[in-house]
């Protein structure tokens, strides 16, 4: 695999570039700083607390403040701690802008290093806090456009190649030959994404010119792009767009993604990170930073592998017999998430990530059936014989309810984090999540928010097996949910044809 990636890095020499564009990455060879602050030091990690913070200066007084807040987005790509140790793209560059500033100025400091805060966000937000103050620097393979200038400022090194916003298909996706054949296609993009902008241009050049606009489905901003990638793969839905660079790199783990170089909806677009404006230190410091330190070493080939060996690729929920089944138990997925107040799609999505909605897997340690409940719990739960479909069910719902109600009475859980929650505790155990909510908020995080929040502390603390199972839940509840909705608007297009038959549906 390893081999793989530097073919591929290789056949595209200005990738090297364009990666150092999007997120100013390192060689993993780099020298040491003389003065290196104690990464592991707790009181390192409470100062997460700072992003509540509101911080409206430049860099003279961030230096004096011996802080800089660097917000990004969680992203196996980009940045993602697992045991403890920061990982990504993104992370490596970060560290390295914080022990190159602290041998520029070790005179000024005295010994008294500045230490760089790294606070995972999601995208909606990433510049909104970096305006408001809560963040000092938003890095994450932001791309410089107009709307997002009448927030934020950026440095991007001007002497880059650009990148490009480019399509990517899934194995079965419809055939588009040229960008304009997505009039009438549905592409799937985050609101927060540079990509909805492009579409959105797009869309406005379709509608003069009378053709059909491009259907764009909006997905949570809690999704990455790997994460809508592997969604295509799994044929959960058609298209999406991607920045060129992370698509070609994802295609070599995701081969049944199409990359299309030749349908860009964003040519040369400017990567950098965000800073609030009015702040030409910062500027100046992160721009000599690449100049003197990045470009000079120069980048090495990405370890993008490393980072989803041990993630499950997700397969498609809503294939013709997964669909289905899923259809032949939602129904007692309604009946039991009502019951126990839990939202019955992500009921389902759990049943889907345990057995595939299938009622007659056995697992190796002998867990039955669609939620795999254990016989010794089934048994203790009382709801009938959990060799059949409804009382599996049922005991599933159930134990979810009675490790909320035993170990969480005392949270104010949104009715998805609620879910969430509930599936850490049913794989890592909710003791071990209970302690994760303390930690969190020891750390100045929300400990009733699960993303970017709770999952922080647990990837750190529990492991990514944890964090991947509840993802990959997320992940197969989105698509139920856009499933569903796109049946109801065909069927709400259909009824409306039937009421009106000289409207066409």
């Amino acid at each position: 695999m390893k081999e793989k990636f530097t073919r591929l890095l290789r056949r595209l020499p200005s990738l090297a570039a364009i990666l150092i564009a999007a997120v100013l990455m390192i060689p993993s060879w780099a020298e040491p700083a003389a003065q290196t602050p104690n990464y592991d030091d707790p009181a390192r990690l409470r100062g997460l607390a700072l992003a509540n913070e509101v911080w409206l200066c430049d860099f003279d007084q961030l230096l004096e403040k011996r802080m800089i807040r660097v917000l990004v987005p969680q992203s196996r790509t980009l940045y993602w701690i697992v045991n403890g140790k920061e990982q990504g793209l993104i992370g490596d560059t970060v560290r390295e802008f914080e022990r190159s500033l602290n041998k520029k100025y070790a005179k000024k400091l005295k010994k008294r290093p500045l230490t760089v805060v790294i606070i995972p966000r999601t995208r909606d937000l990433l510049l909104g806090d970096v305006a408001k103050g809560q963040g000092d620097i938003a890095a994450g393979d932001i791309t410089v456009t107009e709307e997002r200038l009448k927030t934020v400022d950026f440095a991007a090194p001007p002497d880059l190649p650009g990148v490009s916003e480019i399509l990517v298909a899934g194995p079965s996706s419809p055939a588009v030959g040229a960008i304009d054949d997505l009039a009438g296609k549905t592409v799937h993009v985050r609101k927060a994404s540079s990509y909805y902008e492009s579409l959105t241009l797009l869309n406005n050049r379709l509608i003069r010119e009378h053709r059909k606009p491009v259907n764009i489905i909006l997905v949570p901003d809690a999704l990455e792009d790997e994460d809508l990638m592997e969604m295509l793969q799994a044929k959960i839905f058609d298209f999406t767009v991607v920045d060129d660079w992370m698509a070609r790199l994802w295609a070599e783990v995701l081969p049944g993604i199409t990359v299309r170089d030749d349908i860009v909806l964003r040519s040369k677009g400017r990567i950098g990170w965000a800073i609030r404006k009015n702040s030409p230190r910062l500027e100046s410091e992160i721009l000599d930073f690449y100049r003197i330190v990045l470009k000079k070493r120069g980048v090495i080939e990405g370890r993008i592998q490393q980072y989803h060996r041990n993630i499950e690729k997700i397969k498609d929920p809503t294939g013709t017999g997964e669909w289905k089944r899923f259809e032949q138990t939602l129904s007692l997925f309604r009946k039991y998430g009502s019951r126990y107040g839990f939202d019955p799609l992500m009921l389902a999505a759990q049943g889907y990530q345990e057995s595939r909605l299938d009622q007659s897997k056995r697992s190796p340690a002998g867990a039955i059936g669609i939620m795999q409940i254990m016989p010794k719990t089934g048994r203790s739960l009382k709801v009938g014989d959990i060799k059949i479909t409804e009382p599996n069910i049922h005991a599933g719902a159930k134990y979810l309810d009675l490790l909320m109600t035993n170990y969480f009475s005392d949270a104010c859980f949104s009715e998805q984090d609620r879910s969430l929650f509930a599936f850490a505790s049913y794989n890592a155990g909710p003791g071990r999540i209970s302690r994760m909510r303390t930690l969190a908020k020891e750390r100045g995080l929300d400990a009733n928010r699960w993303f970017n929040n709770v999952e922080l502390v647990t990837a750190e603390k529990v492991g990514f097996e944890t964090t991947a199972y509840v993802r990959n839940i997320y992940k197969y509840y989105v698509a139920y949910k856009l499933t569903i909705n796109s049946m109801e608007e065909k069927q709400k297009i259909l009824q409306q044809a039937v009421a009106d038959p000289s409207r066409k549906p």
